[in-house]
């Protein structure tokens, strides 16, 4: 009797594995893009698979050309980048170092409080040049874990295109940048 029961468990198991892996494929098949079996015009199953289970993954991912944050710091003229990304850097301990991951929500939250930006030319060295001359705003770091303290520069970068990246001698354009006297309590 035992070998019944376990035989119908076994086979109700294996009936749901089937009828959530058909749907999964299913969906998957309707929410791609057009192919020579679905068209993208096409109503019904793939209105209802694109509402259900949509397959995006944008919440995942941000836009490669959107505008990054940048932290610098002047020493003697030359700037210091104060981000300590990528994460494999020798001086993250190729990883294992975790507070750069903190940096973050930190960068968030000191973004947040500067209300006085100012449009830039596009190269980095001058726009820092240029706010150096003005006063630095006074913005707290509350972060738990705190990178970035002392007379800074905030900038709003945005990535050159791959199409125009033959024809200027940057990769990065800055587009607006914040003079800041980030005090950690």
């Amino acid at each position: 009797m035992s070998m019944s029961i376990a035989r119908r468990q076994l086979l109700v198991f294996s009936a749901a594995c089937l009828v959530i892996s058909s749907y999964l494929l299913v969906s998957l098949f309707y929410t791609l893009p057009s192919n020579a079996l679905s068209s993208r015009h096409s109503k019904g199953a793939r209105q209802y698979f694109n509402t259900i289970t949509p397959q995006v993954w944008a919440f995942f991912t941000k836009n490669p050309e959107g505008i990054q944050i940048g932290f610098y710091k002047l020493d003697d003229g030359k700037r210091k980048n104060l981000l300590r990304t990528p994460q494999g850097n020798p001086s993250n301990l190729f990883g294992l170092e975790r507070t750069q991951r903190a940096q973050g929500p930190e960068i968030a939250y000191v973004e947040a409080a500067v209300a006085n930006w100012v449009e830039c030319s596009g190269i980095l060295e001058r726009c820092l040049a240029e706010a150096a001359k003005t006063p630095a705003a006074k913005v707290e770091n509350r972060s738990p874990v705190q990178t970035v303290c002392g007379d800074s520069f905030i900038t709003q970068e945005t990535v050159v295109p791959w199409s125009y990246r033959d024809l200027v001698k940057y990769d990065r354009r800055t587009t607006k940048i914040a003079h800041l006297d980030v005090a950690c309590p």
